[in-house]
C-alpha cells in the first residue's frame, strides 16, 4: 500500500511539457538559474558540438533549459523521411540533459512549407504538424518558483509560402485567457523566436531590415498589439532568437529584451560573424535578471 501511495504521489508532482515530465514547481523562491539557447541547427555532421552542449549544460548548477528555436536543420523544403530523422536526433540527444527542457518552434522547424517542398497542406505533418507529434502545443505556459514563463509561437506562412513572425488570431485569445488569470505582480517571462524588438538594422543597414512595416521574417508584424497587452502585468523578461546575435535591451528600467546569440553561430555552422557559437545561462533573484554567455567550444 506504501508503495502505491509513493508513486501516486510522485505522478500528482510531475506534469508534461513538451513531451517530457517535469516537476511542478512553482513554489516561490529567492533566485533560480537556467540556460537559454537557440538556433542549434542540428543535422548529422554537427553532433559533436551539439554533444559539447549538452555535456557543458550537464555540469551547470541550473533548473531548466529554454530552447528558443531552430532546433533543427532543417525541414522547410519537406522531404519526410529526412525531416523526421531530424526531429528523432534532436529529441534523442536533448533528453541527455538532466535537467527540464523548454522548447519553442523556429522557422526551420516548418515542416514542407517551401514551393519546392514534395508535401502540401493536406500533410498530416505539414507546417506545425511534425513539431506537434514530437514536442505538443506550439504554445503553452509554465511556472517556476513564482515566475510565469510564457512559450510562443511567432510563426505563420503567407500564400507566398514564406515564413513571416506573428502572432496569431488563435493564439492571441488563448494569451489574454492566461492573462486575465494572472496576479499583476507575478514576474512573467516570454519564449519567441522571431523578436519583438531588435537593434540588428540599426547596426547594420537595411542589409536585413528588422524593422519593416509590412510583415515578414525578421521581426513580429504584430508585436506592438502583443506588447500592449502586457501593460498592466509585470513583464521583466522577453527571450528571442533567429538573428544569430547577442543583445539585451532594457525598457523603461523594467524589461528585458534580450536575444540570445546562436549555439551554430552566424553563419549556421560557418563562422562566427556578430557573435560566439554559444549560449546563455540566466540567473533570476527576486525579480531581477543577468546573464552570462558561455562559449561551449573553447
Amino acid at each position: 500500500m506504501n508503495r502505491i501511495l509513493v508513486i501516486t504521489f510522485i505522478l500528482i508532482c510531475t506534469n508534461k511539457i513538451n513531451g517530457q515530465a517535469v516537476p511542478n514547481n512553482n513554489k516561490p523562491g529567492s533566485s533560480f538559474s537556467f540556460v537559454l539557447m537557440s538556433d542549434i541547427h542540428i543535422k548529422p555532421d554537427v553532433v559533436d558540438y551539439f554533444q559539447k552542449v549538452i555535456d557543458t549544460i550537464n555540469k551547470m548548477d541550473i533548473d531548466f533549459v529554454v530552447a528558443a528555436g531552430d532546433l533543427v536543420f532543417d525541414v522547410m523544403r519537406g522531404n519526410v523521411a529526412k525531416s523526421d530523422s531530424l526531429y528523432i536526433l534532436y529529441k534523442t540527444m536533448i533528453q541527455q540533459v538532466k535537467v527540464p527542457v523548454y522548447n519553442c518552434i523556429g522557422n526551420h522547424e516548418l515542416l514542407g512549407i517551401y514551393p519546392e517542398s514534395d508535401i502540401d497542406s493536406t500533410h498530416a505533418d505539414y507546417k506545425y504538424g511534425m513539431y506537434e507529434r514530437y514536442f505538443g502545443k506550439t504554445y503553452y505556459t509554465f511556472k517556476h518558483k513564482g515566475w510565469q514563463f510564457i512559450v510562443l509561437n511567432s510563426i505563420n506562412v503567407n500564400k507566398e509560402k514564406k515564413y513571416y513572425g506573428i502572432i496569431d488570431s488563435v493564439q492571441q485569445e488563448w494569451l489574454k485567457k492566461e492573462l486575465q488569470q494572472t496576479d499583476t505582480a507575478t514576474p512573467l517571462a516570454i519564449v519567441t523566436h522571431i523578436p519583438f524588438l531588435s537593434t540588428y538594422s540599426q547596426r547594420y543597414g537595411n542589409n536585413k531590415n528588422i524593422t519593416a512595416p509590412e510583415p515578414n521574417g525578421n521581426i513580429i508584424y504584430n508585436r506592438q498589439e502583443i506588447l500592449n497587452l502586457f501593460d498592466p502585468y509585470n513583464l521583466k523578461l522577453v527571450m528571442q532568437a533567429h538573428i544569430h546575435w547577442t543583445e539585451d535591451i532594457l525598457i523603461n528600467n523594467k524589461t528585458h529584451f534580450i536575444t540570445s546569440g546562436a549555439v551554430a553561430g552566424r553563419p549556421s555552422w560557418r563562422g562566427t560573424v556578430n557573435g560566439e557559437k554559444a549560449f546563455m545561462k540566466i540567473t533570476v533573484n527576486g525579480d531581477s535578471v543577468s546573464y552570462r554567455i558561455i562559449n561551449y567550444d573553447k
